[in-house]
């Protein structure tokens, strides 16, 4: 399995703006999941954890199909549960096929973290050419789909040195602003009301690298 590595952006920062920016490397299936796999899909990440109350171990794992002549190349998001009514104690809990976007054009991958913590499901991206930019998500179990319980966009211009966060946090209703200079700790920050349109999970977001709740 990869490792999974936190980096902060700088010192000054406040603690919610980090970017996890461990970069994807070959991953060994384990024995426990290669049977849900699926045919022609390669293993690109895999994260353990506890999602549900039996305190088993449960998984979150990406996967990938190449293109060939007659399919486009496609990625899978794959949450395999702990059951111990399933044949080998596990199933497969949820599966998502536009949630994972695929490399652009040039090749920038855009899954930078993917982890099960504290009971949740964590993903983050980094849009093409986004330089330290990145938005997350962060996903908690709800019966037996998995909804959005916050969502964080982070913004830099490399130009100017100024960034700006977006914190949303579904549960609480609430959107807390950030914004000022990497290089001062003096921000500027407000926090408001907020309420979504609607309940997101993974399948209902199109296009994770420029989503807004």
């Amino acid at each position: 399995m990869r490792i999974l590595v936190i980096v902060s952006l700088l010192p000054c920062l406040i603690a919610a703006s980090q970017l996890h920016n461990s970069p994807l490397s070959a991953v060994e299936p384990t024995v426990a999941i290669q049977p849900f796999i699926p045919k022609n899909f390669k293993l690109l990440s895999v994260a353990e954890g506890k999602l549900n109350a039996d305190q088993q171990t449960d998984y979150a794992v990406v996967v990938e199909r190449a293109a060939t002549e007659l399919k486009p190349a496609a990625r899978r998001l794959l949450v395999i549960v702990s059951d111990p009514e399933a044949e080998n104690g596990l199933k497969i809990g949820q599966q998502y096929w536009r949630f994972i976007p695929l490399p652009s054009v040039e090749g920038e991958e855009p899954l930078t973290y993917l982890a099960i913590n504290k009971g949740e499901l964590e993903v983050q991206f980094k849009p093409p050419n986004a330089g330290r930019s990145y938005v997350s998500y962060t996903f908690k179990p709800e019966g037996r789909r998995f909804v959005l319980s916050q969502f964080q966009q982070y913004k830099v211009k490399p130009a100017t040195g100024m960034f700006s966060e977006t914190l949303i946090k579904l549960d609480q209703g609430e959107r807390e602003l950030t914004s000022g200079s990497m290089s001062s700790p003096r921000h500027m920050k407000k926090t408001e009301k907020f309420k979504a349109s609607q309940i997101w999970t993974p399948c209902r977001i199109d296009d994770p690298l420029n989503f807004e709740p």
